[in-house]
């Protein structure tokens, strides 16, 4: 009796740890959707756009690029509707858990992109570090963009945003970024604009290009910043990574190139009086890495002259952000209210509802100290 009773527990424990795959799915069954895009008709209909992976083409000898991956769109009341519609076309069920980049028609994101991706992350498949970008085009324009390395278009969305730190002219964000700041009302949503560019001769392929950064009042765009503009929102919320700044040598006038190296950004939020100030210090380090001599002279760089105009450029650079952020878009996009939270719990509790009409008459100070470590241009201290 007690071998049965004995048996029988073996049994019922040996049940537990052998359930097997029951929730599997053969990957021959499945359509690996790599990038998905979101815009709107003009009815007023949802459109999804689905890039999917052509794994057996991918693994070809040699490939052509348009073989290695198909793009399949549907339209539908909502995005659940449009998305289950594509079900009617694609052969195999999608699967997203490996999405690269999601496509946000600039219409849907002047609406506000807080229900989409709350949708997105409803499904336990998406993985938040997907990568969002805004497009004026329609998403499958971008998806069927052909590129030089012969990737799948999402795969070089992703490479591009990876890359952003070479130069910190751009930012962009992930999924998760993007449902933080949907789902907290004081911050301001940002990432980055793609577009197509212009081939330089007719023989090329048309290509795309990460153009500028796209602010957000809360989760519905706003408009867009330039190149230089961004570089200023990232030494802002020190996110410059690497990059080149370019001005001119002031007894000279040559052109010189700084190349910064490193960069960090400490915030320090005030109220007194009532009044909200912030003081923005930035560290900068870098090195000279090109000259171009106005008429060819030969002389010696004076660092200590270089390091104050360095200071005065990039201190002027963040000030016309400021002053834009400010004054022409009325929003804190560079989300210094986490900073004044921090400081001033109480104070920020009664001021977040209005808190950019706060942070467009605050006080904005800018200290910038550069350190030029070496010239990086030859042995003789900078002479040329």
């Amino acid at each position: 009796m007690k071998k049965k009773i004995l048996l029988l527990l073996i049994l019922i424990i040996s049940v537990l740890f052998t359930t097997s795959c029951w929730s599997r799915r053969e990957i021959e069954e499945l359509a690996f959707v790599i990038g998905i895009g979101i815009s709107k008709t003009e009815e007023g209909l949802y459109t999804v756009v689905a890039q999917l992976a052509n794994p057996s083409n991918i693994v070809a000898e040699a490939p052509e690029q348009r073989s290695v991956y198909t793009i399949v769109k549907s339209e539908g009341l909502s995005i659940f509707d449009a998305l289950r519609n594509l079900s009617l076309i694609a052969s195999r069920r999608l699967y997203i858990a490996h999405i690269k980049t999601i496509l946000l028609d600039e219409v849907v994101a002047r609406e506000g992109v807080a229900e989409i991706v709350g949708f997105l992350v409803q499904d336990m498949e998406t993985r938040l570090e997907s990568n969002v970008f805004i497009t004026k085009l329609p998403p499958e324009e971008i998806f069927d963009t052909p590129n030089t390395v012969g990737a799948i278009p999402s795969f070089v969305l992703e490479i591009a945003a990876k890359n952003y730190g070479a130069n910190s002219k751009i930012y962009v964000s992930d999924l998760q970024e993007t449902v933080e700041a949907a789902n907290n009302p004081v911050i301001n949503y940002v990432t980055t604009l793609v577009e197509k560019v212009p081939t330089p001769s007719p023989k090329e392929m048309q290509y795309f290009r990460l153009t500028r950064i796209a602010v957000f009042d809360h989760d519905k765009l706003a408009g867009y910043l330039d190149y230089e503009e961004g570089q200023a929102f990232n030494f802002i919320t020190n996110n410059f990574r690497n990059g080149i700044l370019v001005f001119k040598y002031a007894t000279e006038q040559d052109t010189i190139a700084f190349e910064v190296l490193e960069s960090s950004t400490d915030i320090t939020p005030k109220y007194e009086n009532n009044r909200v100030s912030f003081d923005i210090a930035v560290s900068v380090e870098g090195n000279i890495a090109e000259r171009i001599s106005h008429e060819g002279h030969s002389h010696e760089i004076d660092i200590e002259l270089v390091k104050k105009q360095l200071d005065k450029v990039i201190e002027d650079k963040l000030s016309k952000a400021v002053y834009k952020a400010q004054q022409d878009f009325g929003i804190d996009y560079f989300n210094l209210s986490g900073d004044f939270f921090r400081k001033y719990p109480k104070e920020f509790k009664e001021m977040k509802e209005n808190w950019n009409e706060v942070f467009s008459t605050a006080t904005i100070n800018i200290k910038v100290d550069t350190t030029v470590v070496h010239t990086a241009l030859n042995l003789n201290r900078g002479r040329i």
